[in-house]
């Protein structure tokens, strides 16, 4: 959910939830402490073979990188070394065939890295996806909604300056029929695009087209679902993508006002003839690979490193869960993904994926694989 220099998903819903509680953290230990694939629950059944693939797009950015340099601009612990650190092992990847079978993968991570488990053993794991919603790229019908590319020359500023809030543009403060690349037929579906940072948009003619993150305005951000809590209208427990949606349904006019309780407003670029089968791209600008890929705070994970995950995710109803223990890239990063035990799993596209991230707000852990040479 952080900003990147193409696109960022904004760790959608975790947006959302973000100030509405988390899961609580175990006691600090002393320091990083290396362990034995032996000790991931779940490592033997996992089928790394998405993940690896996941790493391999990640690795075709980390092999461009000078040995020294860092491996993301935005830090990250010391822990992971800088690219040159990683380069052999990416080279290596590059050498294992696409869809290599699970017991190939997991070799190959064993044979690279080594799991180190961190101080603050739990966290907070949340979900997010990509919408699909009907729009047209003219405006006509029930298509009247904006979603709108940055102003010429835009430059985002730090607390948004004196630029109009997400108010004040959708109340005409920017010449809407000048910057729009699309309309959409929902209001609240452009509120929900605004949130995930990238959509899908069926066009009448069957045309799928992509919304990928441009920029943002850099008023700050402020939780609609923790609004509601405070408001007494929904409870922490109740708080998610569906029951705030269905909020707003109920009650349009109250929707609208509440939205604009956020003055952060997000600009979007169009991407034509998409690859379906990939995902949008995220803050490292590879294509985010659904169940595989994770938005982490930069300022621990740099993009491009590997964390195994053990949580539990709702199922489509919601009426159960499902255990999940498998190995994730950290690919994208988020506004609201802030701590070291801090994930937003990317679950895919369209409804399904939207129902299971609606819900998502669970305690899991985090434990990176970092490359034998330099695990403590």
């Amino acid at each position: 959910m952080g900003m990147r220099h193409g696109a960022v998903l904004l760790a959608g819903v975790a947006a959302f939830l973000v100030g509405c509680g988390g899961a609580g953290m175990r006691a600090e230990a002393a320091g990083p402490q290396r362990m034995s694939f032996a000790d991931l629950a779940g490592w033997q059944s996992d089928d790394q073979s998405a993940a690896l693939e996941a790493f391999k797009r990640s690795c075709a950015r980390i092999l461009k990188l000078p040995a020294s340099a860092p491996l993301d601009t935005k830090g990250g612990d010391r822990l992971y070394g800088t690219a040159g650190d990683w380069q052999p092992a990416c080279e290596a990847a590059a050498q294992v065939g696409t869809g290599a079978a699970a017991a190939n993968a997991r070799g190959f991570f064993q044979h690279w890295f080594v799991p180190v488990r961190f101080p603050s053993e739990k966290g907070l794991l949340t979900g997010y996806y990509e919408p699909e919603m009907k729009g047209a790229l003219t405006r006509h019908g029930p298509y009247q909604t904006p979603v709108l590319a940055p102003p010429a020359g835009f430059r985002m500023v730090e607390g948004g300056g004196n630029f109009p809030t997400r108010a004040e543009i959708e109340n005409g403060a920017l010449d809407a029929n000048a910057l729009a690349i699309a309309w959409l037929e929902s209001p609240i579906d452009a509120f929900f695009l605004h949130v995930q940072g990238s959509g899908r948009v069926r066009l009448e003619t069957g045309e799928i087209v992509r919304l990928n993150f441009a920029a943002k305005t850099g008023h700050p951000y402020t939780s609609i679902g923790k609004v509601l809590v405070d408001r007494g209208e929904l409870t922490m427990e109740e708080v998610s993508m569906q029951t705030i949606r269905a909020w707003m349904e109920r009650q349009p006019d109250k929707g609208r006002a509440l939205t604009h309780e956020n003055k952060s407003y997000i600009f979007f670029r169009i991407l034509r003839n998409i690859d379906a089968d990939l995902g949008p791209l995220g803050a490292e600008g590879t294509n985010l690979t659904p169940g595989r890929s994770l938005a982490v705070d930069r300022s621990h994970h740099p993009l491009g490193t590997l964390l195994w995950l053990t949580t539990e995710h709702p199922t489509v109803d919601g009426q159960d869960v499902v255990p999940v223990a498998r190995l994730m890239v950290a690919q994208d990063t988020g506004s609201a993904i802030k701590g070291r035990q801090r994930g937003d799993i990317f679950f895919g596209s369209g409804d399904e994926a939207g129902e299971i991230a609606g819900r998502m707000k669970v305690e899991g852990e985090l434990i990176a694989l970092v490359p034998k040479a330099i695990a403590p």
